[in-house]
C-alpha cells in the first residue's frame, strides 16, 4: 500500500510541474529590445516563431509558422540583448501568462504570453556546428 502510494504521489507531483508549461524551439523575429524598469530590472518583450509542417489535400508538404510573444526579466532579458539577434534560434521554457487592458477608444485588449523560465541560445559556428550558450534561468 506504500508503494502505491508513493507511486501515485510520484505522479502527481510530475503532472503538477508540467501544468502551465511552454516549451518552445525557434527564431526571434526581430533584434530584441530590452528596456529598464524604474527599479533597474531589465525586461524583453520579443517574438519567437515556430514552425509546423503537414500535408495539404493535395499531398504536398506546407510550413505554417506561428508567432509567440515572450517576457523576458533580468538575467534573462540581459542573456538575450548580449547574445541574441533577429533569426537566432532560442529554447525557452516557461509559463503562459494573460494580461488584458482597455485602451483610450475603450476598446478591451486581451494579450497571451509567455513568461520565459529558462533559456538556451543556440548559435551556430563558422564550420555548422551548433553552439550551445550556458543555461540561464530566472533569479
Amino acid at each position: 500500500m506504500n508503494l502505491k502510494k508513493n507511486v501515485q504521489n510520484k505522479n502527481y507531483y510530475v503532472m503538477n510541474a508540467l501544468i502551465n508549461s511552454v516549451q518552445l524551439l525557434g527564431r526571434l523575429g526581430a533584434d530584441p529590445e530590452v528596456k529598464t524598469t524604474n527599479q533597474g530590472t531589465k525586461v524583453c518583450n520579443t517574438r519567437l516563431a515556430t514552425n509546423e509542417y503537414s500535408k495539404n489535400p493535395q499531398g504536398e508538404w506546407v510550413e505554417t509558422t506561428f508567432w509567440h510573444t515572450l517576457v523576458l526579466w533580468g538575467k534573462l532579458a540581459e542573456k538575450v540583448e548580449q547574445e541574441a539577434k533577429k533569426g537566432t534560434r532560442l529554447l525557452v521554457h516557461g509559463i503562459l501568462t494573460y494580461r488584458e487592458y482597455t485602451d483610450t477608444n475603450n476598446i478591451r485588449k486581451e494579450f497571451t504570453e509567455i513568461k520565459v523560465k529558462q533559456l538556451l541560445v543556440l548559435g551556430q559556428a563558422k564550420n555548422g556546428d551548433v553552439v550551445i550558450s550556458e543555461t540561464v534561468e530566472e533569479s
